[in-house]
């Protein structure tokens, strides 16, 4: 089942004036904007420059190397010079990830309603709000951060592996 079956029901149906362009990635929280453009090409922002291209995944992210192989259901390579292994899985509606990235453990699930789990450092508990975006909390470290909203562009809805490896650099952070 692809992952744009539960963004069929609508998540991204509609942006308001608070959202995110339709083609971006975007993490808020309350000390920080992360903004992405997502095409069929890139992944580009203030902080991201990655070409896609033949089922790699390279350039820079938040001052790192980024150097990934997207296919068969996993992300590897390296983030900053550290190991990637995710294990990329769908499963009734909810698309999980699982391995490390950057040479950290990882654990997350987007699903329909909610984006859960664990990337690095990170914890996230987001839920579905206004059809356009999540919202939640997060902790990383020992620090918690109740303002953060993520929004996804429909774009990297049909890629498995593409939202996950994007997902991965952005909720590391």
């Amino acid at each position: 089942m692809k992952t744009s079956r539960l963004f069929a029901l609508g998540l991204l149906a509609s942006t308001t004036a608070l959202a995110a362009p339709k083609s971006a990635l975007r993490l808020q929280t309350s000390n920080n904007d992360v903004s992405v453009q997502v095409t069929d090409q890139s992944l580009s922002g203030s902080d991201m420059q990655l070409k896609l291209a033949n089922d790699t995944l390279r350039g820079q992210a938040f001052g790192r190397p980024v150097d990934l192989t997207l296919k068969n259901d996993t992300v590897r390579g390296q983030y900053g010079g550290k190991p990637v292994d995710l294990k990329v899985t769908d499963r009734e509606e909810i698309l999980e990830a699982e391995g490390t990235f950057g040479g950290q453990l990882t654990s997350f699930q987007v699903g329909p309603q909610q984006v859960t789990g664990t990337v690095g450092l990170c914890n996230y508990q987001l839920l579905i709000t206004r059809h356009d975006r999540y919202e939640g909390w997060r902790t990383c470290g020992e620090k918690l951060d109740r303002s953060v909203s993520l929004y996804v562009p429909a774009r990297l809805a049909d890629e498995n592996d593409e939202l996950a490896a994007a997902l991965s650099l952005l909720l590391a952070q």
